[in-house]
């Protein structure tokens, strides 16, 4: 039964009969090019022919031919029927391979194979056709060539056969073009790997937007975070003793609450599809920079910290992307002096030179064995000024725990 099967799949599978159907396709696109052969040989043949007249017939002829490999869109159908009718697994033809040359050459290959294939399919069809009315008529009728009578008893069962043996064919030049289809419609080589590339280069940028974004929420929530708990901490401590530093805690835990409030809006408005930019569909919020240290510096010093701050330079002048990046840094600095050290001083210095942005966050290490940091947050620094193509250190010196950054101001896009 299983070889039974087998024998009969080509019969009876609808692929062969789509496979057909592509193949008499192949036929109807040859039908203008046999009639110009036939046209041109018969012209030839003729004893009046000039020059005159052979001249626009080959012009005809060259520019049919020619016609077929200038025009951009051939590959893109030739693709799309053979993934119809030949139930081949092809990819989008990629929109350069449709104007380069091996992409057209391949298709005309895969255009002339189709159409000679098509011809031949076609022939047998209108050969066994006929044939098979005949071999079924010859019992009762007197036809040319073929026994009548009882002497033409078998004629019927070999015309019987013509199906099958059409079908065979059908499915074997089916075949052949399904196994040629990814040759020479698919993806080249270099195509391939040009493809490959792509998905590379996007998946790099994603996870480089999945990174950044990670960081953005683990310094700004962090830093809330870091600030409020000392705060609330602080409040708790003094709520019989003096109110006015607990209302003015709650103010700051509140005024840090909706700065990472933001922040988070902000991140989530990022990977939302077809980011809006922030929730209520409006634009994304400005990210914070050097310009807006003063209200950060203002939040940790509710918390109880005794901050020095020295700049150089005009911190406006600094490119965006870097002032963005440096305030994240500061930020991170202090979030690690407040959860490892404690409300200790904490000094930071800030030095806009000609070319580098030069930043320093140090403070006591007041705890004994504590550093600051040591975990994300320090890899989140890292990348960032490795993104800036800049410098970082970090780690305790003259019992201090220092982050210095050099941030080069002339960022290369």
């Amino acid at each position: 039964m299983p070889v039974l099967r087998r024998l009969a799949a080509p019969i009876t599978s609808g692929r062969t009969y789509r496979r057909y159907v592509h193949l008499l396709l192949g036929a109807v696109l040859a039908l203008p090019y046999l009639a110009l052969t036939w046209l041109f040989v018969t012209s030839v043949s003729s004893d009046g022919l000039d020059a005159a007249a052979l001249g626009p017939l080959l012009a005809l002829a060259a520019a049919a031919a020619v016609a077929v490999v200038l025009v951009p869109g051939v590959r893109a159908l030739e693709v799309t029927a053979a993934r119809a009718l030949l139930d081949v697994d092809l990819p989008d033809p990629d929109p350069e391979s449709l104007t380069s040359w091996s992409g057209r050459r391949r298709a005309v290959v895969w255009l002339l194979l189709n159409m000679l294939l098509g011809v031949l399919i076609a022939v047998l069809t209108l050969i066994a056709a006929p044939s098979l009315v005949g071999f079924l008529l010859a019992p009762w009728r007197d036809l040319p060539t073929l026994p009548t009578g009882p002497a033409a008893a078998w004629t019927p069962v070999v015309g019987l056969l013509f199906v099958p043996a059409l079908l065979y064919a059908v499915a074997g030049a089916g075949e052949m073009l399904a196994r040629l289809a990814p040759r020479l419609l698919g993806p080249t080589t270099e195509e391939r790997l040009a493809g490959e590339l792509a998905d590379a280069l996007h998946a790099a940028d994603a996870l480089a937007e999945r990174n950044r974004l990670a960081r953005e929420l683990h310094d700004s929530v962090g830093h809330a975070l870091t600030v409020t708990t000392l705060q609330a901490g602080a409040a708790a401590r003094l709520l019989d003793s003096d109110p006015e530093f607990v209302r003015r805690a709650l103010e700051a835990i509140a005024d840090a609450g909706r700065a990472a409030l933001d922040d988070l809006d902000h991140v989530l408005g990022l990977l939302r599809e077809g980011g809006d930019g922030g929730g209520g569909g409006g634009a994304p919020a400005p990210q914070p920079d050097l310009t807006d240290l003063a209200r950060l510096l203002d939040g940790a010093r509710s918390a109880g910290v005794d901050i020095d701050v020295t700049t150089a330079g005009d911190l406006a002048t600094v490119p965006a992307v870097v002032s963005r990046e440096a305030y994240r840094i500061i930020q991170e600095g202090l979030t690690n002096a407040l959860r490892h050290a404690g409300p200790v001083p904490v000094a930071v210095r800030i030095d806009a030179a000609v070319d580098v942005l030069a930043l320093t966050v140090s403070n006591p290490l007041r705890r004994k064995g504590s550093t600051a940091g040591g975990g994300r947050g320090l890899r989140g620094m890292a990348e960032r000024v490795r993104v800036l193509r800049g410098e970082l250190s970090a780690g305790p010196a003259d019992g201090c725990w220092r982050v210095t950054a050099r941030l080069p101001l002339s960022v290369r896009r």
